[in-house]
């Protein structure tokens, strides 16, 4: 506790977080993470690799911590950030099948909790729709384009949306992610994937309440860009 509070008092913020995780009282790491990020992304310049780790040290916080009810505004708020983050490091990584889940994830968030974070979800909508657009006119042929092209506004939200994201350095993870079985016929039980409200071909994941379903495909590429459910209760996805 001593080395996360003089690390706090130097300002490492990092290694302040670290400590806190390491202590009797974990959560003391929750409000200084999280302040951290929220006045990094209030910034016109930040980036991807400059809040991602942060976000990643504090979900390794204990899940019987982060669930105290005294945790519960910090918890909504890291959520949050998780799924947004996370939707942009799908974006990296080429993880498309997700990406739409993790933009309306984050927006329901945003309406449902009482949160103070500098994400709008108008703004989650218009960089939704921008990748959508800019994406898909990108990866098609010259005369596979679409009818109505990007608008410049979207492009400009792309372009800002890419200056961000930068390139993964690791070129190993970026794709999609696909399990054995996965091009298989379903199974006799149908099970409809709550991220696409589509039926799920190959193997299932079933989330913390034993009823929704997510394709493992899709579990595997979620957990990879943000540790906690798709339910928002704050509890881990461990798919692997």
């Amino acid at each position: 506790m001593q080395l996360a509070e003089k690390a706090q008092t130097d300002g490492n913020v990092f290694e302040s977080m670290k400590y806190y995780l390491l202590s009797a009282e974990p959560e003391k790491a929750l409000p200084i993470g999280i302040q951290y990020v929220k006045e990094q992304i209030s910034s016109s310049d930040w980036t991807l690799d400059a809040v991602y780790p942060f976000l990643d040290l504090l979900s390794y916080i204990r899940t019987e911590k982060l669930l105290l009810h005294k945790c519960s505004e910090f918890r909504n708020e890291l959520l949050i950030l998780c799924g947004y983050i996370g939707a942009l490091l799908a974006i990296r990584r080429q993880y498309s099948s997700i990406v739409p889940a993790l933009y309306e994830y984050t927006s329901q968030l945003l309406k449902r909790r009482d949160v103070c974070v500098p994400l709008k979800i108008k703004q989650l909508s218009e960089e939704l729709d921008a990748w959508r657009v800019c994406s898909q006119s990108l990866n098609k042929s010259s005369d596979e384009l679409l009818q109505i092209p990007p608008s410049e506004l979207q492009q400009q939200i792309y372009a800002t949306m890419l200056s961000r994201i930068k390139e993964e350095h690791l070129q190993i993870t970026i794709g999609t992610n696909y399990v054995s079985g996965s091009n298989l016929p379903g199974h006799s039980d149908v099970h409809i994937s709550c991220l696409t409200g589509l039926r799920i071909q190959g193997p299932v994941f079933f989330l913390e309440d034993g009823k929704s379903t997510i394709s493992l495909n899709d579990a595997l590429m979620w957990a990879k860009v943000n540790p906690f459910s798709p339910l928002g209760t704050g509890i881990q996805l461990n798919p692997f």
